[in-house]
């Protein structure tokens, strides 16, 4: 063969390796809600870059924030059919009422026991991944957000009294079955609004107050109308990070050791970033004049009691008899 073709030989075997290179390049698309700059979404960006690094380039994942894939609870269907490959966003209810766990009032009262419980091998999470893999969906890690609690646009009387009665209505989410019980046995008047119409809502007097966020949501949604924040720790607010089921047993082993351990990481340091993080909303909150309530540890073991004896009872059929049992074991409280 002479040097021509030994040349072209060459260059043939070399393009033919780059395509075969490009053709196992895969590109993901992940949807979370956070906007863009936020604590989640800056995550999501980080997990994207570990798992192409972790990859060797052989998977890319572009980050679709601020819900433009769609509602969460469309894009949750979306996952689970394959239409949208990750996400990191809360649980839908809709398949499956036992994923209120993820939002059970008062399961935990301290960032401590909700790492424990939301941690890789913790109670919580195991719970969570045997439900959701039942719905063709694979549970990387879990983000922590932050503790939740709930924003006013007026004033709040008495509000670290859980045996006070609050004229004032307040806002939960469609599906809230949990929290409409939570807020009316803590005395308020509730009302379910979907979330594109709660500013207005709040901003016209529909509603004067709503539950189910953490510092950040507040301070990105509502601070020009916020008035107060009670931080009553009801529950903590975690963004899970799943993806198709079927999409991940395609992948070789390595890269779906990859994708679980580059979320992980991402979960690993927002737990331990989580509390100063909320801790630095709640002072921008005072900064910007909103009345910032945040209930003792005696109170709050005092809100978890009350709740774990008068609410969980009522609202035990969205999580079944075996996972309530699970949660009174691991509280104490059975």
């Amino acid at each position: 063969m002479s040097v021509h073709g030994r040349w072209l030989t060459t260059v043939a075997f070399a393009s033919a390796m780059l395509m075969a290179g490009a053709a196992e390049a895969e590109t993901l698309r992940l949807s979370t809600l956070d906007k863009p700059g936020s604590d989640g979404a800056n995550a999501a960006e980080t997990f994207a870059e570990l798992v192409k690094e972790k990859t060797d380039g052989r998977i890319e994942i572009t980050v679709y924030p601020a819900s433009q894939l769609g509602d969460w609870t469309e894009v949750y269907n979306g996952v689970t059919f394959g239409a949208v490959d990750l996400a990191m966003q809360p649980l839908s209810t809709d398949s499956d009422r036992r994923l209120a766990i993820t939002w059970f009032p008062y399961t935990f009262t301290d960032y401590a026991s909700a790492r424990d419980a939301l941690s890789a091998d913790g109670y919580v999470t195991k719970i969570v991944d045997g439900i959701i893999a039942d719905q063709g969906l694979k549970l990387l890690a879990t983000y922590g957000a932050g503790m939740g609690g709930a924003v006013f646009a007026n004033e709040v009387d008495d509000p670290t009294n859980p045996d006070a009665s609050h004229n004032i209505k307040i806002r939960v989410w469609p599906g809230g079955t949990t929290h409409h019980a939570l807020m009316e046995r803590l005395g308020f008047n509730v009302a379910v609004v979907p979330w594109a119409e709660l500013y207005t809502g709040m901003q016209t007097g529909v509603v004067d107050g709503a539950i189910g966020g953490t510092p950040e949501l507040a301070l990105d949604n509502f601070k020009d109308i916020a008035k107060t924040w009670v931080q009553y720790n009801d529950h903590f607010e975690a963004n899970y990070i799943f993806m198709n089921l079927g999409k991940f047993e395609g992948l070789q082993a390595a890269d779906q050791a990859a994708l679980v351990e580059a979320a992980q990481e991402i979960a690993d340091k927002r737990f331990d970033e989580v509390a100063a993080a909320d801790a630095a909303r709640l002072q921008q909150m005072k900064d910007l004049g909103i009345n910032v309530i945040e209930l003792t540890p005696d109170q709050l073991q005092a809100f978890a009691a009350i709740t774990r004896k008068d609410v969980w009872p009522s609202i035990s059929e969205e999580i079944g008899p075996d996972i309530l049992k699970q949660l009174q074991e691991a509280t104490g409280s059975n």
